[in-house]
This record gives C-alpha cells, structure tokens and sequence, in this order.
C-alpha cells in the first residue's frame, strides 16, 4: 500500500494494548455507504513461516471484534497451522489455521493499522 496522508485516525486497546487505526478519506466516505458493518480481520498466523494476512468481512457476527465506529470494526487474531507442508498446498492457500491459546499469543497486538479503499476494493496493512 503507497503511502497516504490520514483523514481519520482512533486509538483502540488490542490485548491491551494501545493500537493507532487510521484510514483514508475514500475509506471513510465507503463505511458511510455501507449499511452492515465492515470487519477488518488482521491474522497473524504461525506456521512454516510468520504470516501476516489482512482480510474484509461484511458484518462478521463477532464479539471479539473492537469497535470504531458503527460501520467498521477490527479483529486481530493469532493462529498457527496444524501442520507444515508447504508443497502440498496450491499457491495462495494454506493449513487449516487453529487459534492459539497461550499467554504469549494473547499478549500480541499490532502497534498501528492502515485502511484504504481504491480500485473497486479495501486494502489495508498493519505494523507488529
């Protein structure tokens, strides 16, 4: 995602921790539209390899997912693999995730979220 200047920025709290989400003015005017909440889910998923993956949801029936507005919501979560086998699996797909459970994995959190939307499409990134 290129840079961009914010237009919008909010301060949550992630296992925590104090997490800085900012999102643009083309963002903005697209959760104004929208008539269900938008869930952003950051996953940071352990398997062979440390993954981070971003993924949009449409009102994603979630608890655990903080607020920031009516419209939008975020859901940070932390998996690993039940298995590690990178050659087995077509390009872009990967394990059956399990969520993980433990003291350290509960203690993680990104530091700062990005939103945008450009090209017909939410992209958005996060910093560990």
């Amino acid at each position: 995602m290129p840079f961009f200047q914010p237009l919008l920025s909010a301060t949550i709290h992630i296992n925590g921790k104090e997490v800085l989400v900012e999102w643009t003015r083309s963002a903005q005017q697209m959760l104004k539209e929208r008539t269900q909440p938008l869930v952003m889910e950051l996953e940071l998923y352990f398997s062979c390899l440390i993954k981070k993956f971003v993924q949009f949801h449409d009102g994603l029936d979630n608890n655990d997912a903080t607020r920031i507005s009516d419209k939008f919501h975020i859901r940070f979560r932390t998996l690993t693999s039940t298995a590690c086998s990178i050659d087995e699996l077509p390009k872009g797909q990967r394990q059956p995730p399990t969520e993980l459970d433990t003291p350290i994995a509960k203690r993680l959190a990104p530091k700062r979220i990005r939103v945008d939307y450009r090209n017909q499409q939410w992209q958005g990134e996060y910093w560990l």
